[in-house]
């Protein structure tokens, strides 16, 4: 398999780096402390660039007048002009990069399911979205972006890293935008593409192949549009199944009677949702090895990620 790329992340400050919540303490995160082995971490603290420190009183969303305000309610002070300047200046010169960890609840940080107090006295609505965190899903919507509270689930955590590493592999040829870079890209990743959207892979693939008179330039941001569509949705079992059966075809003549069929079994196991996917891929793997099939050895699809970021037990995907 390929070596993987190094992503890029922007990550809430008080996950495993600073001592700078409300309380002065900072927030443990197993798989944030791992992946410090595979990425670039840049840390944002929004409550502290705005000036409150550390340790402070806690800020909530307040909704007035049908409009919502950041607030501290002991003290009465109105940060929520502070916020978004704060979050215009911070994000709008952000490039180069795949995704973002925030943490989770935060009225900054927080991405949903968020308090919002009513004025006066009152159960909170929890539908809200933290003031930096919302306008960072406003402005990247195409990006790789979580909690770090979703992330303790396996399956959110597998769909992140499919789509942070593969959008990492991207931003890595499109510094160049060489066309024999993007169809290198595409041959690589169509697998994994496929398993995203079947139709919008064919699309790309038939996009590079007419390539006619674009430039450089257009034919990278068509494709770009392209990808970020593609993988707008999280992989579900049924087009995985589809692209295991197609990998399948490229041993139909060397492969037997009875090593198809134990193939086929793991795969309808695996529909039922009592069989990892782990499994499947490892006994294709095995054939790609025995019968040297290069095409599939390049295949992202099989290893997107570093297979160290999710437990080797767990049924993902």
């Amino acid at each position: 398999m390929e070596k993987f790329p190094t992503p890029k992340l922007i990550l809430s400050r008080c996950i495993e780096h600073d001592h700078c919540r409300y309380d002065g303490s900072v927030i443990g995160s197993p798989f944030v402390k791992q992946l410090e082995d595979y990425v670039e971490f840049e840390t944002v603290c929004p409550e502290m660039e705005i000036g409150l420190g550390v340790p402070r009183k806690p800020i909530r969303i307040i909704e007035k007048n049908k409009k919502l305000h950041l607030i501290q309610p002991a003290s009465g002070k109105d940060v929520t002009e502070d916020m978004k300047e704060f979050a215009e200046n911070f994000l709008t010169p952000l490039a180069d990069f795949d995704g973002f960890i925030l943490k989770n609840r935060s009225p900054s940080c927080g991405m949903n399911n968020i308090k919002i107090y009513p004025e006066v006295e009152g159960r909170p609505r929890t539908d809200g979205q933290g003031f930096f965190g919302g306008a960072v899903l406003n402005k990247f919507p195409e990006l790789a972006i979580e909690d770090e509270g979703r992330l303790r689930n396996l399956k959110l955590r597998e769909d992140f890293l499919i789509k942070l590493y593969t959008l990492s592999r991207f931003r890595q040829i499109k510094k160049n935008r060489r066309f024999s870079d993007l169809i290198d890209f595409q041959s690589q990743n169509k697998f994994l593409l496929m398993a995203y959207n079947q139709d919008l892979v064919r699309k790309m693939g038939r996009m590079i192949g007419e390539k006619n008179d674009k430039g450089s330039e257009d034919l990278y941001l068509e494709y770009e549009k392209m990808l970020y569509h593609a993988l707008n949705n999280p992989i579900e079992a049924p087009s995985n199944i589809n692209v295991l059966l197609h990998a399948l075809g490229h041993f139909s003549k060397q492969l037997n009677t009875e090593e198809k069929a134990f193939f086929l079994d793991a795969l309808e196991k695996y529909r039922q949702g009592v069989m990892p996917l782990l499994v499947c891929l490892n006994l294709l793997k095995s054939w790609i090895i025995r019968f040297e099939d290069d095409y599939l050895r390049h295949q992202t699809f099989f290893e997107p990620y570093p297979v160290e970021l999710i437990p080797v037990t767990t049924v993902y995907r």
